[in-house]
């Protein structure tokens, strides 16, 4: 759509947003006055791509009934032939969908000019922003999903990272601090980078606070890598700020945002230089819809691990397992790994896995650690459709949705966050 004039926001709320733009003029569907409200929940697609897709259900539909005819004959080349054909179709069908549910991340960018410059003017402070890669698609869910933790994250970088402009003087700094926010596509998945050439972050400060709090003694604390000393900030109400404000919270939002990132099937890591500066970087997928998981069995029945969740798997080695406090773990790489044997908590009439060398381990990173979960049999990657849980099954502890296997099972999907919150604690 065409630009809109800067000029023409000083005029009245109730001149439709289509007027300041000739090709919008042309739409029926523009929302007006009170149905503004309404097109919250549409999006605009071209209607090139909609012509795409109904192309495309056309060969899909002239694929099957060939699929059907060659069933009748049952010749194999030809029948292998039009599967392939079925799965490229498929594929283009389902590229072509995801796009119309895209939208620009700038939806989310475009709001936080004005967050800094308020938050500069309030804390006395001279913030620049950069914004770049607005332009970067992703689905339209993920982008209201994202809007919360970003602003949480930038008001973070104003109030803790950027210092006062004495405070940088005194460094040799610029007397303006500079927020960069930055969008890019990497494969399926989308980076947010969140970068501030503050303070940086202090590990030994975090160390010490993470003793302070009971999180950890101090041996346990003095083998933390500097990773795993900035994990820290996302313990629930865990701050090394002295001086509580208003701006970014009162020691609390890191863990919920943490969390957020989490139920969307991404990753947040940290990367910091005391004195230099902090960059967070976000990595979710595309889209909600489809997700790349790995299928585990249970007792005969399937679940589905979040790909981006598994950080490694090995087989099951019960002679190197300790009980420490009450927790069964084994150690990898001169750590020790709390262990938790799945079926226990999904197939408590099944046989237990206790019994058996015949398992494994699958490794997911949870908050600021890694724990280990025992399966009794690997399946292998798979890419689901995710589909929610019905009436019955909403609001299972640990369960994010179903889907269906290639195979045609039935398989649910984990969410590793609250199944750990809720069985663990239980077992507790």
């Amino acid at each position: 759509s065409a630009a809109q004039n800067p000029s023409n926001n000083s005029q009245s709320d109730e001149r439709p947003v289509a007027a300041k733009s000739p090709a919008a003029k042309k739409s029926s569907s523009t929302p007006k006055d009170g149905k503004q409200s309404q097109g919250e929940g549409t999006v605009r697609v071209d209607t090139a791509r909609l012509d795409d897709i109904m192309n495309m259900v056309g060969e899909l539909v002239l694929v099957r009934n060939r699929i059907i005819n060659l069933g009748e004959t049952i010749e194999e080349n030809a029948l292998s032939e039009a599967i392939g054909n079925l799965d490229l179709v498929t594929s283009n069908l389902q590229s072509a969908v995801m796009k119309t549910r895209m939208q620009p991340i700038k939806k989310v960018f475009g709001r936080f000019p004005r967050v800094v410059r308020d938050l500069a003017r309030n804390l006395g402070k001279d913030i620049r922003l950069e914004l770049e890669g607005e332009e970067t698609d992703l689905d339209k869910n993920l982008v209201e999903a994202l809007a919360d933790p970003l602003v949480h994250l930038v008001r973070n970088a104003c109030d803790h990272g950027i210092e006062s402009p004495d405070e940088r003087a005194k460094m040799g700094k610029p007397q303006h601090g500079t927020i960069r926010l930055s969008a890019s596509q990497e494969g399926d998945h989308i980076l947010l980078s969140i970068y501030d050439d503050g303070a940086g972050m202090d590990p030994d400060l975090l160390r010490q606070k993470a003793v302070e709090k009971g999180l950890m003694d101090e041996d346990a604390a003095s083998r933390l890598d500097d990773r795993e000393c900035f994990d820290l900030i996302f313990q629930p109400g865990f701050s090394t700020k002295h001086i509580i404000s208003d701006v970014s919270g009162r020691g609390v939002g890191m863990d919920v945002v943490k969390t957020k990132i989490s139920s969307l099937n991404g990753t947040i890591v940290i990367d910091s230089q005391k004195g230099a500066g902090t960059n967070l970087m976000i990595k979710v997928p595309l889209t909600l819809a489809i997700m790349p998981t790995l299928m585990v069995m249970l007792g005969g029945q399937a679940f589905a691990f979040p790909l981006a969740s598994v950080s490694e798997i090995f087989n099951l080695d019960l002679s190197q397992t300790n009980v420490v406090d009450g927790q069964m773990v084994v150690t990898v790489r001169n750590k020790p790994l709390p262990l938790f044997y799945l079926n226990e908590w999904l197939k408590p009439n099944q046989a237990p896995l206790s019994n058996t060398h015949n398992a494994h381990v699958v490794v997911v990173n949870l908050a600021s650690q890694k724990v280990g979960f025992v399966v009794n049999k690997l399946l292998g990657q798979e890419e689901v459709v995710i589909k929610p849980l019905g009436a019955f099954l909403h609001g299972t502890p640990g369960m994010a949705g179903a889907t269906i296997t290639g195979d045609g099972r039935i398989a649910l999907i984990l969410d590793v966050p609250s199944l750990v919150q809720f069985y663990a604690k239980k077992a507790a």
